[in-house]
């Protein structure tokens, strides 16, 4: 497998080769058109120099002038005709004479080697130590033809400045590529970390510690990573007590169904007794529906498959209407209802908002006290229409009032019996797919007030 780390040191490595290589690619542009005509000008005016003192000086200080010159850092090789050849200075680790230097013998052609030279690899071939790599003149000592052939030695070409410039790059190139390696690991032990986190959420193991202490990204990564570790845990437990209660829901029921068909089986039952049985378990039976239309219908809207049916209908009587269908129960309870509803009207789901103005008044009378009291009111201001339930009942805890919104969500367990705990994620999922607003205020022994908002 090939990790980030060997990547990046990889990929770091492939530029610096590929940034060398565009370097090299770019002096030995800069060395053909100027740095090598100017070299081999330099080295023939030296050459013509020589030539012309040589002319004026006796035979016998040849030597030592030719000595002279190598001191000064210059390669020299003289040839005569019969092809012997004399060094001075550095000796050329290629010593071959070719055509075009034998032929400058006696004539006035020059030879240009440092112009025409190609052996190496682009700028490399200012380097060559190779007698063809030189300026050749033909020149006169004592009195017969001879050629000169020379060029700076390799050794003074190099000056402290130049040590110390070559020293600087290749200390800055390790320099460079150390602390390129060390922000690579600084780069990769924190996704390191991630990586772990991620395999023993897998597993479902939601506890976890990330220790990333940055300010960057990967620090804003590995905290929002740790929240969302706890919402996993959080969610994870929710959804085990939603099984917990939905199974008490189903299984509560059935064994009523199960336990009073037994009884019916008993002949002698009265008459009295076997309608009640039987309402009994047509009751029970209800409630099993209900809480399996919930179900379908959450799981729809979480799939997203649920289609949105909108049409242009009276919102204010379809809110008398359910508070109509409500009326039973808040006389059952003599509970006070009090309504102001304006002519409104909304281009939404109908079927779809029944289901959310049943939940909010079933919860609204639910958690109310016996003789509470009820205020629906319906309004619209401008391009928003408002709807605001309000109860005086027994209120929902401050640090629960985000999590209502939530699936499966209970508030209260020793009430578990009245409410699946589907109803407000219902309510959420149909106001959030109208692009509505949802807004939850409640204060504990106080009531409840849920706002709905409709543009």
């Amino acid at each position: 497998m090939k990790t980030l780390y060997k990547q990046y040191i990889v990929v770091t490595l492939v530029v610096i080769a590929a940034s060398i290589t565009l370097s090299m690619l770019f002096l030995g542009q800069i060395y053909n058109a100027q740095i090598r005509p100017d070299t081999d000008k330099e080295n023939f005016e030296v050459a013509q120099e020589v030539k012309q003192i040589l002319n004026a000086m006796p035979e016998e200080s040849y030597n030592e002038y030719f000595r002279s010159i190598a001191k000064l850092g210059y390669q020299v090789t003289i040839v005569n005709e019969a092809g012997k050849t004399t060094h001075y200075g550095t000796a050329f680790k290629k010593n071959d004479l070719n055509r075009a230097m034998s032929a400058i013998i006696g004539t006035e052609n020059v030879y240009h080697g440092i112009q025409g030279y190609k052996e190496n690899f682009f700028f490399m071939n200012y380097f060559a130590n190779d007698v063809q790599n030189t300026i050749g003149v033909s020149i006169l000592l004592s009195g017969e033809p001879h050629a000169l052939f020379i060029r700076q030695d390799n050794a003074t070409l190099f000056s402290e400045m130049h040590f110390l410039i070559v020293g600087f790059i290749i200390i800055s190139a390790i320099i460079i590529l150390g602390t390129m390696i060390f922000l690579a690991r600084q780069l990769v032990l924190p996704l390191k970390q991630l990586q772990h986190a991620t395999e023993q959420i897998a597993q479902e193991n939601y506890d976890i510690q990330i220790n990333i202490a940055r300010d960057d990204e990967l620090g804003m990564l590995a905290t929002q990573f740790q929240k969302m570790a706890k919402r996993l845990a959080e969610n994870d437990q929710t959804k085990k007590d939603f099984i917990n209660n939905v199974s008490h829901d189903f299984q509560s029921p059935l064994l009523n169904i199960q336990g009073y068909a037994n009884v019916l089986k008993d002949s002698d039952n009265t008459e009295e007794e076997r309608i009640q049985y039987l309402e009994i378990i047509e009751q029970e039976t209800k409630r099993l529906s209900a809480l399996t239309k919930q179900l379908l219908l959450l799981s729809s809207l979480d799939q997203k498959n649920l289609p949105i049916d909108k049409k242009h209908f009276a919102l204010d009587q379809q809110l008398k209407e359910r508070l109509f269908s409500k009326r039973w129960k808040l006389d059952d309870r003599q509970m006070e209802l009090i309504y102001e509803l304006e002519p409104v009207e909304i281009y939404a789901d109908e079927h779809l908002f029944e289901q959310v103005w049943d939940n909010l008044l079933s919860n609204a009378i639910r958690y109310s006290e016996e003789r509470g009291k009820i205020i629906v009111t319906c309004s619209k201001k401008e391009d928003t229409v408002q709807v605001v339930i309000q109860d005086y009942g027994i209120g929902i805890p401050e640090e629960a009032l985000e999590k209502v919104k939530e699936r499966f969500y209970r508030v209260d367990r020793s009430r578990s019996n009245q409410s699946s705990g589907l109803g407000l994620a219902i309510v959420t999922e149909i106001v959030k797919r109208h692009e509505g607003e949802l807004l939850i205020e409640s204060e504990l022994g106080k009531g409840t007030k849920v706002t709905i908002r409709l543009s």
